[in-house]
């Protein structure tokens, strides 16, 4: 078993600000917070220099050409049928928010999804309506016979459904410190969750790597803010693939 490398975590601007070492402690002083800045950081030299120097704007995706291809395969168990990637953004955050997905099954891309926009949301709250929509489908292929995995670039999500919501349920939806964000979107997702009955593995992939479904799912989110499209729709797209990928 590969030893886990340790991250240290810089918040400039948070609740908290300082250098952490566990993101569940981070995670609380950035998250919903306005204007949060943090980055990871993999030694505490480089992570104190980092603080000491005030952050730095990061953009959220290169415009640099690619040297090398994006992976449309890329899956953490190719046993599976499907493979959905789900992505939610917002810009700024708190603020006008859109969520999206993509369906592969296989290699194959076949299905394309976008919506979800609110005026006042924030990055947490669009990645949960992605996961939720993503874990409906799930459940729709599951019923079909299908093996299902999902795709997700956001820890908070996935945290929310696979642990937290197991002690926030205990104390009847309450965090032990704070107001539970997204209180009534996670109470659903949960049981929607739990619908599935452990027989979808939602796992993590980290953003923006040069993935094409993640990618894909990002521009989708993009889409659902410009066309504030409030609905959860099909993307007839699936012959607009370069063209999303190059926005």
């Amino acid at each position: 078993m590969a030893i886990k490398k340790p991250k240290f975590y810089v918040v400039w601007e948070g609740r908290e600000t300082g250098i952490f070492t566990d993101w569940s402690i981070a995670q609380p002083l950035v998250s919903g917070h306005p204007g949060a800045k943090f980055k990871s950081f993999d030694s505490h030299s480089v992570a104190a220099a980092a603080f000491a120097a005030g952050p730095v704007s990061q953009p959220k995706r290169s415009n640099t050409t690619r040297t090398q291809p994006l992976n449309p395969g890329r899956v953490i168990n190719p046993d599976v049928d499907i493979t959905i990637y789900c992505d939610g953004g917002c810009d700024p955050n708190p603020g006008p928010s859109g969520s999206g997905l993509v369906v592969y099954q296989k290699a194959t891309l076949v299905e394309m999804h976008y919506g979800l926009y609110q005026l006042a949301g924030t990055n947490n709250s669009a990645e949960l309506n992605a996961l939720h929509q993503a874990m409906l489908i799930a459940h729709s292929r599951l019923k079909a016979g299908f093996t299902v995995q999902i795709l997700c670039d956001s820890m908070y999500s996935i945290n929310a459904m696979t642990t937290w919501a197991l002690g926030w349920k205990a104390r009847g939806w309450q965090k032990k410190v704070g107001e539970l964000a997204n209180r009534e979107l996670i109470m659903q997702m949960h049981d929607d969750y739990l619908a599935l009955d452990g027989q979808v593995d939602i796992d993590h992939i980290k953003a923006h790597a040069g993935v094409e479904g993640n990618e894909l799912a990002d521009r989708l989110s993009l889409i659902a803010i410009e066309n504030q499209c409030a609905d959860f729709l099909p993307f007839d797209g699936l012959h607009q693939v370069a063209a999303l990928l190059a926005r």
